[in-house]
């Protein structure tokens, strides 16, 4: 495990790049998916990340909901330092990590998506195929009104195996009025071979969207997350 965290820390130094490779699919659309493509810098060590994607056509929905859950997965990009928490994401690489998502939002849409993210030539390449379901003609998921994300905390535990964890993380987005909100309870399943399960903790998260186009071709937003675990001491 030792071995492990030290050569994560001397893959992360600095500025890391990522690369994404996603198709996006909608049920009335399954044979013509969405094709999504993106960069982004981040520095690993000290929790933030930018990212910013490209869709070949006007997505149905409001970017910043499929962006957001894209740069979810980039959780490698987490301030793991002083918490005394194993790091299970930066510890993944350079193998592979495998993600499975499953959401569902307010309205009863659904999203199911499945990652992969390499390490490859100082790149961590993240190929995503993303599935939705139920989206309605009033949805708010096609508001172009929608806030960046709320701050919010990702609860992590371990998995049903020796080498994968667990994730729960409530999403909500303010509409246009900033009085209403739309949410996503999203939860993940992270796999890494040979890999060993982190204790139950928590990361923050804090969003900052920077760019995105009206006609949902171009996202754009910046992240800062940081891992935590909150004591408890009994007053004597």
């Amino acid at each position: 495990m030792d071995h492990r965290m030290e050569r994560a820390e001397s893959m992360f130094t600095g500025n890391a790049k990522s690369k994404v490779i996603a198709e996006v699919h909608f049920e009335d659309d399954e044979e013509s998916p969405y094709k999504v493509t993106g960069e982004g810098f981040s520095q690993p060590l000290e929790g933030s990340q930018s990212l910013e994607l490209n869709c070949t056509k006007p997505l149905p929905i409001n970017f910043n909901v499929v962006g957001t859950l894209i740069q979810s997965v980039f959780r490698m990009n987490t301030q793991y330092s002083g918490t005394m928490v194993y790091d299970f994401f930066k510890t993944s690489f350079p193998g592979t990590m495998n993600v499975e998502m499953e959401g569902t939002f307010c309205d009863e849409m659904t999203v199911k998506a499945t990652c992969t993210l390499t390490y490859m030539k100082d790149h961590l390449i993240c190929r995503c195929q993303m599935h939705f379901e139920g989206l309605q003609e009033e949805s708010q998921a096609k508001s172009e009104d929608l806030s960046a994300v709320m701050p919010c905390f990702e609860v992590l535990d371990k998995g049903d195996a020796a080498d994968e964890t667990s994730s729960t993380i409530d999403l909500v987005w303010r509409t246009g009025d900033m009085a209403g909100k739309y949410k996503c309870r999203l939860s993940s399943t992270i796999k890494c071979a040979g890999n060993f399960a982190p204790q139950f903790h928590f990361i923050g998260h804090d969003y900052k969207l920077t760019e995105k186009s009206e006609n949902n071709l171009h996202f754009a937003q910046r992240q800062k997350s940081r891992a935590t675990v909150i004591t408890y001491y009994k007053n004597h």
